[in-house]
């Protein structure tokens, strides 16, 4: 266990961390009461013996909480944290190809398989691309990928992160590993099971060749419809709103091994199985692309339910990119931090990825089927606070009641979304992270004025 050398860092720790968790931002001057604590929190944050490994550390103690578990969902993504090349910032490395400076984080985000309560963070790794003193040409650089092993590339955090994370998931029975396109990575795939022995989603990225001598979407074109279904598909800037209707197939193939080197040896042949969700033509609109999903996956699969399950735990994804959208500019903007070097930035990520857990733990919570008491993301004063506002919150018909029981996260959830804005009707949509940011913020305001009335009365 890594410890703060003076017991007065760990009492401004405590101090800081409760300040965004209940203030909701990452700003020094608005989490600070007085010029004094602004002062304290500043040299906090620059101090070299407050190291990120122990920041960290407290960031993983979230998922001791929540005791032991039978499956869970790893959910492992990259996003980058940028800034303007006009920012005088120490040590950052380049991102978005050289257009702005920055980093890049790699979280892995713990959700319960079955009721998708949202555990905490079980892994963050920091990559910093250092600016090249000679640029090298496409063909050079693609040339010297192909050398190096996949241990000696920036790609092995998609395994290494897993990794490192199982150790702080040894409460939990199974799990299994989702991933977006980048982490079809043959070595990945092998390394997860054989290696690691934890199971993986992973959307496909490369139309492999198989051991059959056809490739993945050669043996899904020979595949039967296993089943039908239909999804409302909400619009976005590539999407029109509409009814989409899917039809899924699966199956098991044998990957032939590629020609990407690892230090470990790799089978010639892996089987995977494999499942296919993509739209019918009838429901396409606007002559836009079609919704389709090509799933890499080690779990056995039986029956159309099973490939129902896969595609259902697939679209957990989306939560890490809730998290990373709490932390950037709609949300705790850490990406406006005036924070003046890469290590400072590193230690503000970390504070801040604890107070999107909070966020996250709301969002999976506002259904009420997470199970999760209201003690897992509040103290004793803020519960308090928050049974007296439901009373100030609800309406006079039963459909704007707070139809969760006291002292449930869930209940904690309707009084937190009220706060920010939303109506209380079950068919308005839903609270998003933003919401419950605005809505914790407003939430301590009154926590502030409760403490106060409780003192002088």
């Amino acid at each position: 266990m890594i410890l703060l050398p003076d017991r007065r860092l760990k009492i401004v720790f405590n101090k800081l961390t409760k300040r965004i968790s209940e203030r909701q931002t990452l700003s020094l001057r608005k989490l600070s009461t007085t010029r004094k604590e602004e002062i304290q929190f500043g040299r906090f944050v620059g101090n070299k013996r407050v190291s990120v490994d122990f920041l960290e550390q407290e960031l993983y103690r979230q998922i001791d909480s929540h005791g032991s578990s039978e499956h869970c969902l790893l959910i492992e993504d990259t996003s980058q944290i940028g800034f303007s090349l006009e920012r005088s910032i120490k040590d950052l490395g380049k991102v978005d190809k050289g257009q702005i400076k920055g980093f890049y984080i790699h979280p892995v985000l713990a959700i319960d398989a079955v009721n998708h309560a949202c555990y905490g963070i079980a892994s963050v790794e920091f990559i910093s691309r250092p600016w090249p003193q000679e640029e090298l040409t496409h063909n050079q650089k693609s040339l010297a990928r192909s050398k190096a092993p996949f241990e000696e590339k920036e790609s092995y955090r998609w395994l290494d992160s897993i990794k490192k994370a199982i150790p702080r998931c040894s409460n939990i029975i199974s799990k299994t590993v989702i991933a977006d396109r980048e982490a079809d990575i043959y070595p990945l795939l092998t390394g997860l099971t054989d290696e690691l022995q934890v199971d993986y989603i992973i959307r496909s990225r490369i139309d492999r060749g198989t051991e059959s001598g056809t490739t993945i979407s050669g043996q899904v074109k020979e595949w039967s419809e296993a089943s039908c279904y239909q999804i409302k598909v909400p619009a976005t800037d590539k999407r029109s709103a509409h009814t989409a209707k899917m039809v899924v197939k699966y199956g098991k193939v044998s990957l032939r091994k590629t020609e990407s080197k690892s230090i470990r040896k790799v089978p010639g042949y892996y089987s995977t199985y494999v499942v296919e969700v993509k739209e019918l033509p009838e429901s396409i609109v606007n002559n836009e692309e079609p919704i389709q999903w090509l799933l890499l996956t080690s779990h056995n699969i039986n029956d159309p339910e099973k490939a129902l399950q896969i595609i259902d735990w697939y679209k957990q994804r989306w939560n890490v990119e809730q998290v990373f959208r709490t932390l950037k500019s709609k949300g705790l903007r850490i990406n406006t931090s005036q924070l003046g070097d890469y290590e400072k930035l590193k230690k503000m990520t970390v504070l801040a990825l604890m107070s999107a857990v909070k966020v996250m733990q709301l969002i999976k919570a506002r259904e009420g089927q997470t199970g999760q008491p209201m003690s897992a993301s509040f103290n004793e004063n803020e519960q308090q606070c928050m049974i007296l506002l439901n009373r100030q919150l609800e309406g006079n018909t039963e459909k704007l009641k707070n139809p969760y029981p006291q002292h449930t996260l869930a209940f904690a959830a309707w009084v937190i979304a009220r706060l920010a804005g939303w109506s209380g009707y079950q068919s308005q949509r839903p609270a998003g992270p933003i919401d419950f940011l605005i809505g914790l913020q407003r939430f301590d305001e009154r926590v502030q004025g409760f403490i106060l009335a409780k003192e002088y009365t």
